[in-house]
């Protein structure tokens, strides 16, 4: 069996033993996982992050939205037109500053939130069961450990 890919561009070797391949595999399965529980209810696993985020933080301006979930103001901007779209939230202006909007889920945002949330529930503890306790708490901690060494 073929254990390393060559990239024909940069001539670099990826070894299917490098940790770098690892997590790529595992993101790409788990993304695949997740997002296999929220097709039927017409939303991606980056837009449920969202919702998710606007439940806990009804009310925050844009700019909080795109630092807490990593995304340039560009890409949050059409994130928002499409769940705006969607019935999923409003954009509302603020009291203090005209200029700026905060963002609401509406009902219909909240009620796709907490069905989607059981499910992803369910989700991680399917994934968590492949588990034993043990492993588990070290899985954690190295992911953990990672990606705080990553920045």
């Amino acid at each position: 069996m073929k254990t390393s890919i060559k990239d024909g561009n940069t001539g670099y070797i990826f070894n299917k033993n490098d940790i770098l391949y690892t997590v790529l595999k595992l993101n790409h399965r788990l993304k695949r996982k997740t997002g296999n529980k929220l097709k039927n209810h017409d939303i991606t696993l980056e837009q449920w992050y969202l919702l998710y985020f606007l439940y806990q933080n009804e009310g925050c301006n844009q700019k909080k939205l795109a630092e807490s979930t990593s995304k340039d103001t560009g890409a949050m901007t059409r994130s928002l037109n499409v769940l705006e779209g969607k019935g999923l939230l409003e954009r509302k202006h603020s009291y203090q500053d005209k200029r700026q909007f905060l963002i609401y889920l509406t009902d219909k945002g909240k009620d796709l939130y907490k069905e989607t949330a059981i499910l992803l529930s369910q989700n991680a503890q399917e994934i968590e069961s492949i588990f034993t306790r043990s492993e588990l708490a070290q899985f954690k901690y190295l992911a953990n450990k990672l990606s705080s060494n990553l920045g």
